[in-house]
């Protein structure tokens, strides 16, 4: 007898290769949801330590404020549920001179200045000071940081 429908293997071999596509589908759709959950904390904190960064002030130094502080002199909110959200968020700034580079070598010197060195020359070299400014963005669930470091002399 020849029968046009399928026999039971066909069918049992199509579901399962419809089952593999279906698990790797779901598993790229989980990786794409995790990456933009990701992505999505990641340019909420650039846009919320940039408001830090911005409004950089030696009187925040070494104390925990909300980020409302940082606003409030320089804009006015008049939203009361946004004033609420960046007081719940709290900026802790900190900034230290972590180490000083002099490029001249203080045993060929004399009549050295207390900011400056001399070369073998009399060329006047100038001391560096690299400075690590640290910002911790923190909520009651989480908390991340961020690093700016210059030099100055």
């Amino acid at each position: 007898m020849n029968s046009k429908a399928f026999t039971l293997i066909e069918v049992l071999v199509s579901i399962t290769i419809l089952a593999v596509v279906a698990t790797g589908l779901f598993k790229i759709s989980l990786n794409s949801k995790a990456n933009f959950e990701y992505l999505y904390k990641k340019s909420q904190f650039d846009r919320l330590s940039s408001i830090a960064f911005m409004h950089n002030d030696q009187k925040f130094h070494h104390k925990e404020k909300s980020l409302y502080d940082f606003l409030r002199e320089s804009y006015t909110i008049k939203d009361d549920e946004i004033r609420q959200y960046f007081k719940k968020i709290k900026v802790s700034y900190s900034q230290e001179e972590y180490s000083t580079l002099s490029l001249g070598d203080s045993s060929d010197t004399e009549n050295i200045d207390e900011t400056n060195s001399q070369d073998q020359e009399g060329d006047i070299i100038p001391n560096i000071t690299f400075v690590f400014d640290k910002i911790t963005i923190s909520n009651k669930n989480q908390s991340t940081y961020a690093y700016k470091i210059y030099m100055r002399e």
